[in-house]
């Protein structure tokens, strides 16, 4: 069997995702006490994540596209904070572009981009993620052939949709594919699923599940990569 397509995760696989996200919420929360000083009287960091929790609940239909759900609860926190509709409007723009770049500024793990400029010569490298980062901001979109994620894809992973997409984009069958992703359901089952050969990227150290099949092989730094792919040349 010889492998033509390289499908990866993004998030905690190519970098540490939950450090950034933190980073980026406090951000925006300096950013809305600078340009709507009102929402500092009615809310604190941890009364925003209940209140951007009951929207997400009263949103179902935006659960998994996290830049529009964004965008409808700062909407949202603007007008309860007695922002005029236009203007509230304009500020959740504003206010999603500071945390979507801050949400972007991210540091790739050891070996990544070498990995990935390695790969880029010999396979079609396509990205499958149910986040919102933007290759193009953080410089490597032109080691992708193709970007499939939550917010351009009708269903997240585990779903099939963005699997099949990136083999149509690819013009290969699931026996030439195979997954690089940390989440042992979304990635590695759903690719499971469908045929793909798998491997769990394990690089922040977690206990897979017992009742679970286990990934095809198990990496815990990116350099392992190239030479375990190198048994299906």
């Amino acid at each position: 069997m010889t492998i033509k397509l390289i499908t990866f995760d993004l998030d905690n696989t190519l970098w540490h995702t939950d450090p950034v996200i933190v980073r980026a919420e406090q951000l925006l929360w300096d950013w809305i006490q600078l340009h709507c000083p009102i929402v500092m009287k009615r809310f604190n960091p941890e009364s925003l994540q209940v209140f951007k929790a009951q929207i997400a609940s009263k949103n179902p239909h935006l659960r998994h596209k996290l830049s529009q759900l964004r965008v409808e609860f700062l909407y949202q926190l603007f007008l309860v904070c007695d922002c005029e509709p236009l203007r509230a409007q304009d500020l959740a723009q504003q206010g999603f572009t500071e945390f979507l770049s801050a949400r972007n500024n991210v540091e790739l793990f050891p070996g990544a981009l070498n990995m990935l400029q390695a790969l880029q010569q010999d396979y079609q490298i396509i990205a499958l993620s149910n986040g919102n980062s933007d290759l193009k901001v953080i410089g490597i979109d032109h080691l992708f052939a193709g970007h499939f994620h939550a917010e351009n894809m009708p269903r997240p992973k585990p779903h099939a949709d963005m699997f099949i997409a990136a083999m149509k984009h690819a013009g290969v069958s699931a026996n030439e594919c195979i997954h690089v992703g940390d989440h042992p359901e979304q990635d590695v089952l759903a690719a499971q699923q469908l045929g793909f050969k798998t491997i769990w990227a394990n690089l922040l150290q977690q206990s897979w599940p017992q009742e679970l099949k286990l990934a095809d092989h198990e990496i815990t730094h990116l350099d392992q990569l190239i030479p375990l792919l190198k048994q299906y040349a």
